[in-house]
């Protein structure tokens, strides 16, 4: 039982893996403000809620690809996939460009709307 609970997780997880890249460069860039991480730590209250932009490098990811550390030389900030319904794949070390809003529930995050790796935009 609990191994067939195992192989539903990781094949839910890997469907989920395939739909958001097989999903990539098919959505339209969406209009924000590029910043930088620490200008968003710095003063959320101008940010919550506001699509933002920003480039860093992938510093901490999670195994099914649903959210990411991304850093800059001003800062880290927690980026969620999951409420957009997509992921990205293995990119740690990766530079990357993110859009998405700024949220605050404790600590400041972003939900990506989109993210780009190389030349591979995702969803």
């Amino acid at each position: 039982m609990k191994k067939s609970m195992q192989y539903a997780t990781f094949g839910i997880l890997f469907i989920i893996c395939i739909t958001g890249i097989a999903f990539a460069d098919t959505t339209e860039p969406v209009n924000t403000t590029q910043v930088q991480i620490g200008t968003i730590l710095e003063n959320p209250e101008t940010y919550v809620g506001q699509n933002v932009t920003f480039n860093g490098t992938i510093t901490s990811q999670c195994g099914s690809g649903c959210w990411f550390i991304i850093s800059d030389d001003t800062g880290d900030l927690y980026v969620t996939l999951r409420a957009n319904n997509f992921v990205i794949p293995p990119a740690m070390g990766k530079k990357a460009t993110v859009t998405g809003q700024v949220s605050e529930k404790g600590d400041i995050f972003v939900t990506g709307s989109q993210v780009t790796i190389g030349d591979t935009t995702y969803p």
